[in-house]
């Protein structure tokens, strides 16, 4: 991993170098627009990226440059700041030489060597120990989460004839050990790994103590350790809510940005954002779902603004309004910046309907991944199959104040 680390490193510069030969006023060759073309192909960008059209516009004497060195200069400072973050993880990782790696290790020895039926076994057995030991906490994850957990998941209790949760969890880390090897090894920075090491604790223990030391603030989506920002930028909310997210975006991080999308499901959120939003200009509100196909489907939730309202493909008796539903290559028409996803389900299908964008683009990912369990394994899988180039982190929030009741990772890429 290190030297791969100073392969990129060593590809990136030697673009830099060219590009700024080039504006400092000398000629390039044929060969030099294809030998950056080749760098950038060796770093795993698609051949699809804006990068590899714009090259071969200055290979022609087509007056690109400009354009192409902002793309090549965000791309460059992403990388710089995965380099700065990154604690690099050696091959020989599954020796378990460092703390984090011993820990990961383990679980990856427990989950393979051991029955599904004796880990949800051991799992109960925690939850007894929880029982005892902190009580309120115990009704908070069981009586007090109904209908909290998603995909149908339950969890009754001890006594309870229903715990499809425990039984769920521990199918979600069994089927993908090698796709959480695989996770471990290419997430970026030391907080990645160890929430991955946390996630699978609590799910396996009920002990959330890592991931409350290494949680961020639920919502934060403008990490400026992870993220470089710009002027000029343009934000796509998918879940936009109630239009929080993209007041946090403005304040923190970004009041000259050049347009901002927001999509959401509901009729009564609309009306809020709208409100909360109308002090800004730029904003393109949109009452409409966000996935891989152009369609119609289903509300079903609560007729309000409420952050858990989801999309059903199948008529539901729970239906609350239908709601057109976009991929967002066909819906957007110009180059995004950053796009964040929380579409409570559809979130798989949300970057599938955006892989152009993505490809063509490279914008900045912030993806909730846990309306799923396997989405932990699944949403970085993806994105990495839709542009392998994306260094990955992933974050744990925690509700501010508040007993968590599970951990909901968020995966950035950048």
């Amino acid at each position: 991993m290190h030297c791969l680390n100073e392969q990129k490193m060593k590809l990136l510069f030697s673009v830099q170098d060219m590009l700024e030969v080039f504006e400092g006023g000398a000629a390039l060759s044929d060969q030099n627009w294809y030998d950056m073309h080749d760098a950038l192909l060796a770093l795993n960008l698609p051949i699809e990226n804006i990068m590899f059209s714009l090259i071969e516009d200055c290979r022609k004497e087509i007056n690109s440059f400009p354009e192409l060195k902002e793309y090549f200069g965000r791309f460059f400072d992403a990388h710089m700041n995965a380099a700065a973050n990154s604690a690099t993880i050696s091959e020989d990782y599954k020796n378990g030489k460092y703390g984090s790696d011993r820990e990961f290790m383990n679980y990856m020895d427990i989950l393979s060597t051991n029955t599904s039926a004796d880990i949800e076994a051991w799992v109960l057995d925690n939850l007894v120990k929880v029982r005892k030991t902190d009580q309120d906490y115990y009704n908070l994850i069981t009586a007090g989460s109904r209908n909290w957990y998603f995909e149908n998941n339950w969890l009754d209790g001890v006594d309870g004839i229903n715990n499809s949760l425990i039984n769920n969890r521990v199918t979600a880390l069994k089927t993908n050990i090698g796709r959480l090897e695989w996770l471990y090894k290419n997430l970026s920075d030391a907080i990645s790994r160890r929430s991955v090491n946390a996630l699978i604790k609590y799910w396996l223990t009920w002990d959330y103590s890592d991931w409350r030391k290494i949680a961020l603030y639920s919502n934060d989506v403008v990490d400026t350790s992870v993220y470089p920002f710009y002027d000029g930028e343009v934000f796509v909310d998918c879940g936009s809510y109630i239009g929080d997210t993209v007041v946090q975006y403005v304040n923190t991080v970004n009041r000259a940005y050049t347009r901002i999308y927001t999509y959401d499901i509901s009729s009564a959120s609309i009306e809020i954002i709208r409100e909360n939003l109308s002090q800004l200009s730029n904003i393109v509100i949109n009452h409409k779902g966000t996935g891989d196909t152009n369609t119609i489907m289903d509300m079903i939730g609560m007729d309000q603004a409420f952050p858990g309202n989801k999309l059903s493909a199948a008529p539901s008796v729970s239906q609350v309004e239908k709601v057109r539903v976009v991929r967002l290559d066909d819906d957007i028409n110009e180059p995004i910046t950053f796009l964040k996803v929380d579409c409570e389900g559809m979130d798989k299908e949300t970057l599938r309907g955006a892989c152009g964008i993505i490809r063509k683009f490279h914008p900045k990912l912030h993806v909730d991944s846990y309306h799923k369990l396997a989405d932990v394994v699944d949403v970085p899988f993806l994105i990495h199959e839709i542009d392998p180039s994306y260094t990955l982190y992933m974050r744990l929030p925690a509700e501010i104040g508040a007993p968590p009741r599970f951990p909901t990772p968020a995966f950035m890429a950048v």
